[in-house]
């Protein structure tokens, strides 16, 4: 059984929804061949993130801020008033499970596939994603996703909620890693909720990717499922 994560398909359905100038059909195909590595916007989210969820295990101080390391190396330098924003947002639920994922084996016009996805946020019923933002926020590009509707289906929840965090006025040349003395904009939440035949919209596209992925030749990259070697 091949096994697909929800971002891969997620990439396929903005491009398909010719989201925005970035969703490319090569951009689907990297998120699939493992040729994206991140760049400065998912730098600064992870560390964003990593705050979010309460973990401050590698913040250390640098003159007028705080310096996050994050996974592979790479050092984002926020200062104190945006830490205390994040650290906030972990606070605000001291109940939620964070980074928990999850595994579902859907037949797909007779072929079986595992489906995965993390959740940022669970609490209780209600799954919540962070997400770090650095230009116009277009509500409609959440509520069109494909991901609450899989992540929905995933965890047996009802609700989903996007929580957005802008980076206002941030420019990728100028600022690289050091975000220091830009205020974040914390958007109105989106949220969305199941509906009926909600599963059979996410089994269609699903199908949808597969069929593309054959089609592209891109399908055998994807990784096998091991139940033993989980991702």
């Amino acid at each position: 059984m091949k096994l697909i994560r929800v971002t891969q398909i997620e990439k396929f359905n903005r491009f398909m929804r010719e989201a925005s100038a970035y969703d490319t059909e090569q951009s689907v195909i990297d998120g699939i061949s493992g040729a994206f590595k991140g760049n400065e916007y998912t730098y600064i989210g992870t560390a964003f993130h990593k705050l979010c969820e309460g973990d401050y295990s590698n913040i250390s101080k640098v003159d007028g801020g705080r310096a996050i390391t994050i996974y592979d190396g790479y050092t984002v330098t926020m200062d104190v008033s945006q830490c205390k924003l994040a650290m906030e947002y972990s606070k605000s639920m001291p109940l939620a499970f964070h980074e928990k994922r999850l595994y579902e084996a859907i037949n797909v016009n007779g072929q079986e596939v595992v489906i995965t996805g993390c959740a940022d946020v669970l609490n209780g019923l209600h799954i919540r994603d962070i997400k770090t933002k650095y230009s116009y926020i277009c509500d409609e590009d959440y509520i069109d996703s494909f991901q609450w509707r899989m992540y929905l289906q995933l965890w047996e929840a009802n609700v989903f909620t996007f929580d957005l965090f802008l980076f206002d006025g941030y420019k990728k040349d100028k600022h690289g890693l050091d975000v220091r003395g830009l205020p974040i904009v914390r958007h109105d939440p989106i949220t969305c909720i199941r509906y009926n035949n909600m599963e059979t919209d996410n089994l269609r596209t699903i199908s949808e990717f597969i069929d593309w992925a054959k089609f592209r030749g891109v399908y055998d990259l994807l990784p096998d499922y091991d139940k033993n070697n989980k991702i």
